[in-house]
């Protein structure tokens, strides 16, 4: 969950601005249960400078699209539409979808509290332009009261959590005319969970109009209002970077089978092995999605993988292959990753997590079974081999 600034403009032609927020999610070692995204949208704009300790303190972003208007206030003291006065709008859903095309996530995005800075430019008026009490509907974030230098600025933060359509303002206004040298709004972004994002870079786009009361703008900054733009574009772009790393110990290159507990009970009584067998071990580093794929140098029509005998006319070998991957679970059906087999014929099993996992120890385990041994054992002296690829993806 984040929280930020953004800034916006309204009434006149057709015209408008464009803000960009970007977060990103990069798992961290030192932090492996680490399940959110870190807001990376640069300061700028009321945040910056002497409010700065504050916005830190209180998880607040300020962006400034240096759009510039005007008010004309009207001294009435109803916390009317003729002051300072700003009403704004409920929550929305925005689709963020990956540069490649192929995942969409659904973004919540609310709109928690706003911000405007009006100057009397003529400094024709009182020092202090604006009511300094509380504002109604909202309570005050930042303020400039007692600065005594004929600016008012608020930001106004709502009661509800940005869910439904409220108007904030100011007691009064002082009438005068004023510039609007800025408007923000403080923003709740909800976003997916990063964990079952692939990685890559989702972008999204959403709009807010801008204008004065009675206009039908999203964001109403009440009567008088003149303003360069009248909609703001928010462009939302989300950076998943998942770490994957596969450590395989020497000699992982071959795997040669073997009865458990050695050829004894074979050589010294003639009893035949149930399978001959080597079990593979590895690491896996991974809080992301991966895929595993097998390719076989001799396939078989079932999708087992064969071994082949190299030293004589016999018949192929089948080489049951199964996967155990402690601490993930199969994304399709949410089962433990512990003992599946792989064939070539499947579909590549993506295999998924709750947190960082680092360095879990893992296997995959080789075995020729059954009556297959038999018929390998009636042609001692023999060689088999055969070629074995296991494909891990870390994009599925």
């Amino acid at each position: 969950m984040l929280c930020a600034l953004a800034l916006a403009a309204a009434v006149g032609g057709v015209h408008a601005a464009d803000i960009h927020i970007t977060a990103e999610f990069k798992p961290s070692t030192l932090d492996p249960n680490k399940r959110e995204f870190v807001n990376t949208t640069p300061w700028s704009g009321v945040c910056v400078g002497t409010h700065q300790q504050a916005c830190i303190n209180n998880n607040w972003w300020s962006i400034d699209t240096k759009i510039r208007g005007t008010k004309d206030g009207i001294r009435e003291t109803n916390y009317g539409p003729n002051g300072f006065y700003i009403g704004m709008p409920p929550a929305r859903t925005v689709n963020v979808t990956s540069d490649d095309g192929k995942h969409s996530f659904d973004l919540g995005f609310n709109i928690i509290g706003a911000a405007m800075r009006l100057v009397d430019e003529d400094r024709d008026g009182p020092r202090e332009p604006a009511s300094v009490g509380n504002p109604n509907n909202c309570n005050l974030g930042l303020k400039n009261t007692n600065a005594l230098n004929r600016t008012v600025m608020r930001m106004f933060l709502r009661r509800d959590g940005g869910e439904g359509v409220v108007a904030c303002a100011l007691h009064w206004l002082n009438t005068n005319n004023y510039l609007m040298t800025e408007f923000d709004f403080t923003y709740k972004l909800t976003t997916p969970a990063p964990l079952g994002m692939p990685s890559g870079v989702y972008r999204g786009v959403t709009a807010f109009r801008v204008g004065g009361t009675d206009e039908g703008a999203d964001f109403d900054l009440g009567n008088g209002v003149t303003l360069d733009d009248n909609v703001v574009n928010i462009h939302f772009e989300l950076d998943v970077h998942h770490p994957f790393e596969l450590e395989l110990p020497p000699g992982s290159d071959r795997a040669v089978l073997a009865p458990r507990g050695g050829w004894t009970q074979w050589s010294d009584h003639g009893i035949v092995p149930k399978m001959l067998e080597r079990e593979l071990p590895f690491t896996v580093s991974s809080s992301g999605q991966f895929s595993v794929s097998l390719q076989c140098q001799y396939p078989l029509p079932d999708g087992r993988c064969a071994i082949r005998n190299m030293t004589e006319a016999a018949e192929d070998a089948p080489l049951d292959i199964a996967l155990s991957l402690p601490g993930f679970r199969v994304a399709a059906t949410g089962a433990d990753a512990v003992g599946l087999p792989l064939t070539t014929t499947m579909a590549p099993p993506v295999f998924t997590t709750d947190v960082l996992v680092i360095r879990r120890p893992s296997q995959l385990h080789f075995a020729v079974k059954g009556d297959a041994v038999k018929e390998m054992l009636d042609h001692p002296g023999s060689h088999y081999r055969g070629d074995v690829t296991v494909i891990f993806d870390a994009d599925p």
